[in-house]
């Protein structure tokens, strides 16, 4: 009987202690730290602050701020949930989260986590890799997600990865004109009949006469003098044939080699000979 009255006044006795809130001047250190906490930026700090001077120990007026701020900062506190997710897609709960290398979760299962508005650099670890996401939390921002990806996709059982093909790389063509052969063909069978003409016609002049002095040793009136000049004829459209001849050969050489060369986007040189009475040469065109 005596033990039980000595119990039960003990616990009378220490129910109040334990039913004591905050100190006075606890309370008023909280609210005034809160304040500062809460200019500075640190909502978490400053709600725990506030919460623990709005306790019913606390003087009233100091009650009644620190209540008001308490839910006014629950309102514009941001709030983040973390996810973490393989190559394909799937969850990977067993990962660690750390908050600007504090550590906030030992397993990610879609918790709220409060944070303070700003940057802030979350390290995701997984079977011993590490993925970190930079992230930037404004005022009242609630119920973010932030997640991370470990490893690349897996292609389904059965398929391969192939390398795409890589596009074939235009390549330089060279265009040989079908008029340079018809040229070169017809140039050469002009030049090799004019030369054989011109040549004809020399063994056709009478002895007695010269070339280089247009003379012949005859007689006035002389038949001679009319075969001279049907030879000497033979001789000059023989050797004029030749080098027209020759000139167009060589220009459809020239047109040949350096025929148009082109790649895919079109970029062309084109060469072609000219003959006139007398005279001929090679026109180009394009860009060089």
């Amino acid at each position: 009987m005596t033990r039980a009255l000595v119990l039960i006044l003990g616990i009378a006795i220490a129910s109040p202690a334990l039913a004591d809130g905050p100190s006075k001047e606890v309370c008023v250190d909280s609210h005034g730290k809160g304040q500062d906490a809460r200019e500075q930026g640190k909502l978490s700090l400053a709600r725990k602050l506030f919460l623990t001077c709005a306790q019913s120990s606390c003087p009233a007026l100091v009650q009644g701020d620190c209540a008001r701020f308490a839910d006014d900062l629950a309102r514009t506190q941001p709030s983040v949930a973390f996810v973490a997710r393989d190559g394909n897609g799937a969850d990977l709960p067993d990962t660690t989260v750390y908050v600007d290398e504090m550590l906030v979760a030992t397993r990610i299962d879609g918790t709220m986590h409060e944070l303070d508005p700003g940057k802030h650099s979350i390290k995701f670890v997984h079977a011993g890799k590490e993925q970190i996401v930079t992230v930037v939390v404004g005022a009242g921002e609630k119920g973010r997600a932030i997640s991370a990806a470990f490893g690349a996709a897996t292609p389904p059982a059965g398929l391969t990865q192939s390398t795409p093909a890589k596009p074939a790389e235009p390549k330089e063509v060279t265009v040989r004109p079908k008029g340079a052969k018809i040229l070169m063909i017809a140039g050469g069978a002009v030049a090799i009949g004019g030369i054989a003409l011109g040549v004809f016609g020399m063994t056709r002049i009478p002895d007695g006469c010269s070339t280089g002095s247009h003379e012949c040793s005859a007689p006035p009136g002389d038949p001679v003098f009319d075969d001279a000049s049907s030879a000497m004829k033979l001789v000059n459209v023989g050797f004029i044939a030749g080098a027209a001849g020759v000139v167009a050969t060589v220009g459809g050489l020239i047109w040949y080699y350096q025929g148009a060369k082109t790649t895919r986007e079109g970029n062309e040189r084109v060469v072609t000979p000219w003959l006139v009475p007398g005279g001929g040469g090679i026109a180009l065109s394009g860009r060089l």
